[in-house]
């Protein structure tokens, strides 16, 4: 044998050694890549379930707000009667002040007039006979003759 051959012996007997210490791991590493394999088939099952709940959940959300949208629809029409009182509401306070700030100042040129007139007096007299007047009336239709 020449050292050539030699060398591709050595060289034989060290790649057959290495290939019988790899193939213990040669080994694992199949059964650690089945694992892997079992545990990715378990996780697409699981997103998969996953998936179907959230799609229920969704579909269930989406149902709750159409139901809801149609029951508010259904408020918007007392929303718009209690806007139209509201406004109605304004319109006559409006015309209640505006009434009734002429009259004031009606009653007030008419204060006025007594005040310059001093004729407080001459009202105060005609109170007490209008009240005389009324009690007098009261009085009669109590005592009636029957």
């Amino acid at each position: 044998m020449d050292w050539l051959g030699i060398g591709v012996f050595i060289l034989s007997l060290g790649f057959a050694g290495l290939v019988l210490i790899l193939i213990p791991v040669m080994k694992k590493l199949a059964e650690t890549l089945g694992h892997t394999a079992d545990t990715v088939e378990t996780l697409n099952k699981s997103v998969g379930e996953v998936t179907g709940e959230a799609t229920v959940i969704l579909y269930n959300a989406n149902e709750t707000l159409v139901d809801v949208n149609d029951k508010i629809s259904k408020f918007n029409p007392l929303f718009d009667i209690i806007h139209d009182t509201g406004k109605s509401a304004h319109h006559l306070t409006s015309t209640m002040v505006r009434y009734t700030s002429g009259k004031a100042k009606t009653a007030q040129a008419g204060t006025d007039f007594i005040d310059r007139n001093n004729l407080e007096g001459i009202l105060r007299g005609a109170a007490f006979i209008y009240y005389l007047r009324q009690a007098k009336k009261e009085y009669d239709q109590q005592h009636k003759p029957v």
